[in-house]
C-alpha cells in the first residue's frame, strides 16, 4: 500500500469511527435504559452496553448496510443484556429480581404513563413481574415508551417497525398487563 492509499484508508477509518460515535451518542440512552431496566444494576448495565458497543464496532460496516441500523444495534444490545442476565444467574443462582427501592419511582412513573393504578408496594412488585411476562416486542415497547419516555418514531427506528406497529404493540402490552394484574381497580383508563 502506498502513502496515498494509507492516508485514504486512515480517513475512511476516521469517518467510520465518527459515524459510529455519533450513532452511539444518539442511541446509547435507550440501550442503557433497556439494560438498566432488566439488570437493576448500573455497573452491569454499563458493562453490557460497553460489550454491545464493542460488538457493534466490529460489525459497523454490516450495520451500516442494514435496512435499519438502529434495529440491527437493538438486536446486539438485547443479546448483551441476555448475556449479562446469564452472568447474574451464574453468579447468584437466580435471575435479576425485583427492582431496588430507588427504582420504585421509575415503576410509579411507568404506572402513571400507562394509566395503571398502584395502591401498595406489593402492587409495584406485581406490576414488575407482569412486565417481565410480556412478549419480547411488548417488553421492548413498554420499556422504551413508558420507562424511557421515547417517542413512537424513535421506538420504531430502534425496533425496525412502523409507528403504527409501536402503538398497536403498546396497546396490546397494556391490555396484557391489565389481564396479568387481574384486578378491576387496575383497569386501563383509555
Amino acid at each position: 500500500m502506498n502513502e496515498h492509499e494509507t492516508a485514504a484508508a486512515a480517513r475512511t477509518r476516521a469517518a467510520l469511527h465518527l459515524s459510529f460515535t455519533a450513532f452511539c451518542e444518539t442511541h446509547g440512552g435507550a440501550w442503557f435504559g433497556l439494560a438498566r431496566a432488566r439488570l437493576h444494576d448500573d455497573v452491569r448495565a454499563l458493562r453490557a452496553v460497553q460489550q454491545m458497543k464493542e460488538r457493534l464496532w466490529e460489525q459497523w460496516n454490516t450495520a451500516l448496510r442494514a435496512a435499519h441500523p438502529a434495529s440491527y444495534a437493538w438486536t446486539l444490545i438485547k443479546s448483551a443484556v441476555a448475556d449479562a442476565v446469564a452472568e447474574v444467574i451464574a453468579d447468584t443462582g437466580r435471575a435479576p429480581g425485583s427492582p431496588p427501592a430507588d427504582r420504585a419511582e421509575a415503576i410509579r412513573y411507568f404506572a402513571a404513563q400507562a394509566r395503571i393504578s398502584l395502591e401498595s408496594l406489593s402492587d409495584h412488585e406485581h406490576l414488575y413481574q407482569a412486565v417481565l411476562r410480556l412478549a419480547e416486542r411488548q417488553y421492548d415497547v413498554v420499556v422504551l415508551r413508558y420507562l424511557l419516555g421515547l417517542k413512537d418514531a424513535v421506538i420504531a427506528e430502534h425496533l425496525g417497525i412502523t409507528e403504527t406497529n409501536v402503538r398497536s404493540t403498546a396497546h396490546q402490552a397494556l391490555r396484557k398487563l391489565n389481564r396479568l394484574l387481574d384486578g378491576s381497580d387496575r383497569e386501563n383508563k383509555e
